[in-house]
């Protein structure tokens, strides 16, 4: 994980998996250096702060969907990108993974790139935003294990979801 600032945006690295993979493999094959564009995926109704991965595949004329963040940070990138951040992902390895959830779902690796412009509120926010990745996201060893953390992200996500978007972005206006 690395900051740095260059030309007028500031920019936090991190490596994650792209999850979902075992629904997309019939219809994309991850190519090492393949740029990945994220969106908010208004209609999810497993994640309402889902942030799908999507390219344009061939013979189709909008993006498809072929992967999402982790639902770890799904919710801190959503309001990353509320804030007027630009994420992106880049494909670090063709071959897919075991997700770390007890599901063992699949997952391609890939390096996520948050991007702001250069600014001392947006400091302030890409701070905040790493931190929330740093604590609550995981990532597997280099050599494939990893403890389950299936229990501690449930327990995590176990939280109201009664405020309302405008409440919650209203909240992190006043605090930052």
């Amino acid at each position: 994980m690395a900051s740095r600032d260059h030309s007028g945006s500031i920019t936090y690295l991190f490596q994650c998996g792209l999850r979902g993979f075992h629904v997309y493999k019939e219809v994309w094959s991850p190519i090492v250096g393949e740029q990945l564009k994220r969106c908010y995926e208004r209609n999810n109704c497993y994640n309402r702060y889902a942030i799908a991965a999507t390219k344009r595949l061939r013979g189709r004329l909008a993006d498809s969907t072929v992967g999402h963040l982790p639902r770890e940070i799904s919710r801190a990138t959503r309001f990353f990108l509320l804030r007027g951040g630009v994420v992106c992902a880049n494909v670090i390895d063709k071959n897919h993974r075991r997700s770390p959830l007890v599901q063992g779902r699949l997952e391609i690796p890939v390096q996520v790139t948050a991007e702001m412009d250069l600014t001392e509120r947006n400091k302030a926010i890409l701070e905040k935003y790493k931190q929330i990745v740093v604590s609550n996201y995981k990532e597997p060893g280099m050599d494939g294990n990893f403890d389950d953390c299936t229990k501690e992200v449930l327990k995590e996500l176990d939280y109201d979801d009664s405020d309302t978007d405008e409440e919650i972005q209203s909240n992190t206006d006043s605090k930052i």
